[in-house]
């Protein structure tokens, strides 16, 4: 019997897993029908795969876990699903904040139509101007013409995010994490990739122009901590295994006492990684601002920057999101005084570059799911999967008949549309389960990849 069999449905898009297993919480998981059994017939609407329900349980496992849900793009991950919410008391979980500490997105606001930007011998040279100012691909440091951030700046950006750069909270989740212990010892092999700051990354990481319902030009950025974050992960991931006497490659099941030594020295260095990558997206965000207005004229401006991998103290709990987004609807105690206060922050939602993305605003009932919501569309392909399955000629031609333009000589298979489940699918579910409300759906006209 499927352990899909077990769930409880609660209403449309809201299922509960209960407690089995070694599980000390149930599990809310927000999936429609469709996206939990699949569709017949349509193998771009797959059902969600079994080896999730493993996951669901691990995250439910941890010690001092108090809630767990699931969001409508989970997939299969490290530890836990991607797409996964865990509160804990007491203790940090780094498996479910990932290796990429801090990633997430940025959303500029522009003052430019689609009629704008039709041009595509000016999309292409805007595409040629942002790769001038910001580095782009895996390991990447430097841009000709990017901006040089000092050793002194880097610090303060370490401990203090945004408010080193004197960016406001009105365009921020948060300004920065504080770091309690200022002399904390960063890792050697974190320390030598301070460098990344301002660079762009490769994988899934873009920068992409994109056209509103309306006409309006949006660009949306997805980055995270690059190799600063990822060798902070990767330092507490062995050590935390080393400490609870776990198996080589049992990184999986790493938990640490908050108020232990290695607790707070994890705590103190992710919140780093965190603000690492907070000023990372808004050195890229102003740099492709001023790239726009260089290349097409108009204004540009950051709209809003979050995190979707992340651990942050919440109502006296840890809160970590693992390919989740946070969702603060309108007269939430933590938006007090900001200029959200009374609608709510916009949450910004990637698709895929060739189906789009979302802007979306939570509702009340976001405080069901952890006032959280889905980070993506979620994964159906693996990478090699992907390269495997899918033809190269078909793939450009069908960005080229859509009339997106990449920075790439060819489309990165890996990160083709069929790679990702239907995005208005994942969005349904959280309007049918009362999360959030979707304010715009984004179509890209061109776009940024760093290819591996």
């Amino acid at each position: 019997m499927s352990w899909k069999q077990h769930l409880e449905k609660v209403s449309e898009g809201h299922y509960v897993l209960p407690r089995t297993k070694t599980m000390r919480v149930h599990a809310d998981l927000f999936l429609s029908d469709k996206l939990l059994w699949g569709e017949e017939g349509n193998p771009e609407a797959p059902a969600l795969e079994d080896a999730v329900f493993d996951q669901v349980v691990n995250a439910a496992t941890f010690p001092g876990v108090t809630r767990v849900a699931v969001t409508p793009d989970c997939h299969v991950g490290y530890g836990v699903p991607i797409g996964t919410i865990v509160e804990t008391d007491g203790t940090l979980l780094p498996t479910a904040a990932g290796y990429d500490i801090g990633c997430g997105m940025v959303q500029l606001q522009t003052s430019l139509t689609v009629e704008d930007v039709a041009d595509p011998a000016k999309r292409r040279q805007w595409i040629n101007e942002v790769t001038e100012r910001i580095a782009v691909g895996v390991g990447a440091t430097r841009a000709r013409k990017q901006r040089k951030v000092s050793d002194p700046t880097l610090k303060e950006v370490l401990r203090h995010g945004a408010k080193a750069l004197g960016r406001s909270r009105s365009v921020t989740e948060r300004d920065f994490i504080p770091v309690e212990d200022t002399g904390v010892s960063i890792p050697e092999r974190a320390f030598d990739k301070r460098g990344q700051l301002g660079s762009l990354g490769g994988g899934n990481h873009f920068t992409e122009m994109q056209v509103d319902e309306t006409g309006r030009v949006w660009v949306m950025l997805h980055t995270g901590s690059r190799g600063f974050g990822w060798n902070i992960a990767k330092h507490f991931f062995v050590a935390g295994a080393a400490q609870l006497g776990l198996k080589s490659r049992s990184e999986d099941f790493v938990w640490l006492d908050a108020d232990s030594p290695l607790g707070r020295s994890y705590w103190n260095l992710h919140n780093m990684a965190a603000n690492f990558a907070v000023a990372n997206r808004l050195l890229i965000g102003e740099a492709v601002c001023g790239a726009l207005e260089d290349v097409f004229g108009g204004t540009a401006s950051i709209y809003y920057e979050i995190s979707h991998n992340l651990i942050q103290r919440e109502g006296g709990k840890f809160v970590a999101r693992k390919g989740a987004t946070r969702a603060f609807p309108a007269g939430h105690p933590a938006l007090k005084g900001t200029t959200w206060e009374s609608t709510g922050h916009p949450i910004l939602i990637p698709g895929s570059m060739e189906t789009g993305s979302a802007i979306l605003f939570a509702e009340a009932g976001a405080e069901k799911s952890i006032y959280s919501v889905n980070h993506g569309s979620g994964r159906r392909l693996s990478r090699a999967a992907a390269r495997r399955q899918l033809q190269q000629e078909e793939t450009d031609r069908r960005m080229a008949e859509a009339g997106i333009l990449l920075n790439t000589r060819t489309t990165p298979l890996d990160e083709s549309g069929p790679c990702y489940k239907n995005l208005d699918d994942v969005l349904e579910t959280v309007e049918q389960a009362g999360l959030a409300r979707v304010a715009h759906r984004l179509k890209p006209v061109a776009c940024i990849k760093g290819a591996d």
